[in-house]
């Protein structure tokens, strides 16, 4: 498979990082497979220790550890700046939401599929910044437009007091939709990664009418 060349600065002492490229199956799965796993994922872990509200890192492998999972998800902030240092097993790929959105019925309870795939694609249309740098490479808008994906309805289970004001768990239908990464094994060592998004919906329907995100990891991989 196909890889793209990302070089690492020399003070993360790691010569190279491939990430792949959209279209593909990243370790046997689609994209659209990896980001449903991802929500899955993060709607499955209660609020309060939820990684996407740790400002430092140190809830980053909830619900992690144990798993035969390729991939290592590095969380979403729910707006505004985060510093994180994360600890990775190495021979995992990262996950990495540069820019994400998703709905629910559990949010949204009357919301037909419809209604559910047409906000989160409102909101998505409505994404003017992306940005992506690991090690020395940067990727700006134009090179990340063509990793958004958008899942399709699929299942997800909220825990009690989860995230995005879910108070009562249970099952639900949910759709996903954003800009996602996913890299190549990461052999042992540090990698600086650093990603921001935002977007502005001045019409109606968006899961969000103003966000930005900007979020700075230290990932380190043992």
């Amino acid at each position: 498979m196909l890889l793209l060349s990302l070089t690492l600065s020399p003070v993360a002492g790691i010569a190279s990082v491939n990430i792949f490229p959209p279209g593909g199956k990243p370790y046997g799965l689609t994209y659209a497979d990896h980001i449903k796993n991802f929500w899955k994922w993060s709607l499955g872990i209660p609020a309060k220790v939820n990684p996407s509200n740790d400002p430092t890192g140190a809830k980053c492998a909830t619900g992690q550890l144990n798993t035969t999972s390729s991939v290592f998800y590095l969380a979403f902030n729910t707006g505004g700046l985060s510093q994180r240092t994360c600890k990775v097993p190495a021979g995992k790929g990262l996950f990495i939401p540069v820019m994400q959105a998703e709905i629910s019925d559990k949010e949204s309870p009357k919301a037909s599929t419809q209604d559910l795939n047409s906000t989160v694609t409102t909101d998505q249309n409505s994404v003017n910044s992306l940005y992506l740098k690991i090690g020395d490479k940067e990727y700006n808008y134009q090179d990340l437009l063509k990793y958004r994906t958008n899942t399709g309805i699929f299942d997800v289970v909220y825990p009690n007091n989860g995230i995005f004001g879910v108070m009562q768990g249970g099952p639900s239908k949910d759709i996903a939709d954003g800009f996602y990464i996913i890299t190549e094994p990461l052999a042992k060592g540090t990698y600086p990664i650093h990603f921001k998004s935002s977007l502005l919906c001045t019409g109606t329907g968006c899961v969000d009418t103003n966000f930005a995100q900007d979020i700075t990891y230290t990932v380190i991989v043992q």
